[in-house]
């Protein structure tokens, strides 16, 4: 029995329009809810073959055909509409499966989210997970500074060196005022005990990171004489204003392979000689400073001819002669006309001359320099009242030396 879709009234068949209601007939077939469970079965079983699962076997399928009381066969039209339905529910789930495969591969070659993925890895403590998604980040933005930082950080913290020198170098000659980058190779560096790196660091780095290098940075020693020519013995002193140690050579070669350790100052006292000295402060890592460098040329002269009082002469009294004797120096002297050496008599007080005819040879030298002055010689003749002619058969003045 065909009823009317708007109204409910009964039709004949064969009606064109509602007795009732007037409106042009729609045929609607009665519902059978055996044919809804069939179409409900049918639709559950194509699902299961697309999505690639397996029925449940243990389920008893519905028999091929069952027999109800009152129910009717499919027309064709109702199997249209499962038809359509299923191919419907086909092209959704193929259209699902393309999506997640277009997803996914939006989300690998997205920037942003494999950061994202790396960030909530680290956070989690999967450091391996963490550095692959950086690694497929840098990959898609080559340029990114923030992702060459953080892959760094996690190659340092899992001891490669190597490959975290090179992320951070790279980001150094991109932007000199990185302090990050800068830090961590100074980090490593000091791990690797290259100091030469990090000097050398410090001069590619912005002046604005410089604070860094406080520790590197060491100041040369300070000397207490320029350089030049001195006429004596010249005393050396060197200073570092941290307290520094300072090591030092005075041939001119190299003070970090080859210096003395500075304790006192130095002494400069060879004549007719040119010092090179070079310096250097070391800290406590083992840092050097630049080399200080300094010449001194000491031309220390002989010591002037002694001045003797009085000079000579013929004397009928006792006389006493005194010779003036330079600082650091002292004089020697001779009576019988020979040349006086440090061996000869030294002049301590005013000497008196011997009586007859005598020769005073008397010559200076200088203690340090061991530089001895012309000799002077004088004439000195002195004869008391009881000097006889005997006292001058042998009279030293007839041997003196011109």
């Amino acid at each position: 029995m065909m009823k009317c879709i708007y109204c409910g009234e009964e039709l004949k068949e064969g009606s064109l329009y509602c007795p009732k209601c007037g409106k042009a007939v729609q045929i609607v077939p009665d519902y059978n809810i055996y044919d809804d469970d069939y179409l409900n079965q049918v639709l559950t079983e194509e699902s299961q073959k697309i999505s690639g699962s397996r029925p449940d076997r243990n389920k008893k399928p519905a028999p091929a055909e069952t027999k109800h009381p009152g129910k009717k066969h499919l027309d064709p039209r109702q199997k249209k509409i499962i038809f359509l339905v299923l191919g419907i529910v086909c092209v959704l789930i193929f259209a699902l499966l393309i999506l997640g495969a277009a997803i996914r591969s939006n989300h690998a070659n997205s920037f942003d989210y494999q950061v994202g993925l790396a960030e909530k890895a680290q956070k989690a403590g999967d450091t391996k997970n963490a550095i692959a998604c950086y690694e497929n980040a840098l990959a898609l933005d080559k340029n990114s500074i923030e992702v060459r930082l953080a892959l760094a950080d996690l190659y340092t913290g899992e001891n490669d060196y190597d490959s975290a020198l090179v992320l951070y170098q790279e980001v150094i000659r991109a932007d000199r005022k990185n302090r990050q980058a800068c830090k961590g190779l100074i980090a490593i560096y000091e791990k690797q005990n290259n100091t030469d790196a990090i000097l050398s660091l410090s001069e590619a780095v912005d002046d604005s990171l410089k604070d860094l290098f406080a520790d590197y940075q060491v100041e040369g020693p300070q000397f207490s004489l320029k350089s030049g020519s001195f006429e004596n013995a010249q005393i050396l002193q060197m200073l570092s204003t941290k307290g520094y140690e300072i090591y030092y050579t005075v041939d001119g070669s190299d003070p970090k392979e080859r210096g003395l350790r500075y304790t006192e100052p130095v002494k400069l006292d060879e004549n007719n000689k040119t010092y090179t000295v070079k310096a250097v402060c070391k800290n406590e890592k083992g840092v050097y400073s630049e080399v200080t460098e300094a010449n001194y040329k000491i031309l220390i002269p002989a010591p002037d001819e002694p001045i003797v009082s009085p000079d000579g002469g013929d004397f009928g009294v006792e006389t006493s002669v005194t010779i003036t004797v330079p600082d650091g120096c002292s004089a020697y002297y001779t009576w019988d006309g020979s040349t006086p050496t440090a061996a000869s008599h030294l002049y301590t007080q005013p000497i008196k001359v011997p009586e007859g005819n005598n020769i005073l040879s008397v010559v200076i030298i200088d203690h340090t320099t061991k530089l001895s002055s012309d000799v002077y010689r004088g004439n000195f003749i002195y004869y008391s009242q009881d000097y006889t002619a005997e006292d001058a058969i042998d009279d030293p003045a007839d041997n003196a030396e011109e």
